[in-house]
Parts: C-alpha cells; structure tokens; sequence
C-alpha cells in the first residue's frame, strides 16, 4: 500500500506516461502541448491554493503544503494532453487562418471565468466547485460563440479527458484504499460516486477538457485540417 503522503504524486505521474507519448508523436503540436501546459500548471497553483482546497478536496503533498509540486505536474499534464488529443485521435493539424484579434477572445474567455469564480466564491458564497463549473459552462457558450468551428474538438477533448483519468483513479483506489474518503470533503459536495470517483472530479474534467482543447487554437486563431 503506498502511504498517503505519496498517493497524490503518484495519481499525478500516471499522466506523465500518456503526455510524453503525445509529445514525441506529435512534433508539430509541440508547441501547443507546451504553451497549454504551462497555462494550466500556472493556474492550477492559483486554483488549489484559494478555491479546491478549501471546500472541495485537501490532498496531502509531499512537503505538506497547502499546493504541492503535485498540483503543478497535474496541471501541467492534464494541461497538455487536452490540449492535443483531439488532433492526435482524430488525425488534425493546425493551419493559419485570417481571424483577427484571436489573443482578444482568448483573454477575454480567460478573464470572464477568473472573474466570475471569485464572485460566486467570494460574493455570493458558493461552494468552489459549484462557482467553476458555472464559470466554466458560461465560457463555454462565449466560446461557441466566438468560434463554433472548435466545436467537435471542444466535445471530443471534454471526453477523452474525463475517460483519461479514470485509469488514474482506479489504480491509485487499488494502491490506496480510503485515499478518496480520507481526501474529499464529503460534506461539501454532493457524496454521489460514479463507479467510485466522485462526480464533481468526472464532471470537471469534461468542462476542463472542453475547455483545455480548443485554447492554443483560439489564442492563435488556427483552424483544424484533416492531415
């Protein structure tokens, strides 16, 4: 049995494995892998440390901080393969198009989420994971908006990403039993499971995904061929 203190690192290395892969097939979506990566990681310090942590789950870290390197290599995984697995699955890649301002539109759907999750944590007083799922859903119809082209990839990475952590959950509940009721706030959410996992993981990973996907392609304002 791995020891808890570990159970988040390890969870967070199994992502390792499919985002080398990707990373090394893939050479020309390299640099969306990394830029997606980074965006993430960065993020996910910010998101632990003042929303997750508080109501929604307290995984322990390695240093016993609040936000460990867990949460950046999660981030930054998880970051990555959304971002590319689409184009990798379904055989796309990236090509330049005329669309203006595309670096307006992604800060924009950016700063509109940020924004509104501190109001609904902060103002209004919802639990974090309520207040970034809305946030996140409310991106995801500017998005539409913006750029309807990045729909199919929007669905696709959505799901492949929830399907990409179920592995991860069910190895780290055979390693660590009780890890998942010794770490989630129970109380806070909901207490439904889906085949073991809580439903607030499964259903923020879609909207993540949904999310994660399409975003090197709105900041950069390319489109998607088939190769």
């Amino acid at each position: 049995m791995v020891p808890y203190k570990y159970t988040y690192l390890v969870y967070s290395l199994i992502f390792v494995v499919p985002w080398i892969l990707f990373f090394f097939k893939r050479k020309d979506l390299r640099n969306e892998m990394i830029f997606s990566s980074i965006l993430i990681a960065v993020l996910s310090i910010a998101t632990a440390y003042l929303w997750w942590t508080v109501d929604w789950w307290r995984p322990e870290t390695i240093t016993g901080t609040i936000v460990g390197i867990e949460d950046i290599l999660l981030g930054f995984t998880t970051g990555g393969i959304a971002a590319v697995a689409y184009e990798e699955l379904f055989r796309r890649k990236l090509y330049k198009t005329k669309i203006k301002n595309p670096k307006v539109e992604f800060l924009f759907i950016l700063f509109l989420i940020s924004i509104l999750i501190c109001l609904l944590t902060w103002m209004f007083g919802l639990l974090s994971w309520v207040a970034s799922s809305v946030a996140m859903i409310i991106g995801i119809v500017v998005l539409f908006f913006l750029r309807r082209d990045l729909t199919i990839n929007a669905l696709a990475s959505g799901f492949f990403l929830m399907l990409a952590t179920l592995p991860a959950y069910f190895l780290v509940m055979i390693v660590s039993p009780g890890w998942i009721e010794r770490t989630w706030l129970f109380e806070n959410l909901t207490g439904k499971l889906f085949i073991g996992i809580p439903i607030e993981d499964v259903i923020f990973y879609f909207l993540m995904g949904f999310l994660v996907g399409p975003m090197y392609e709105v900041w950069m304002g390319d489109k998607l061929k088939r190769i």
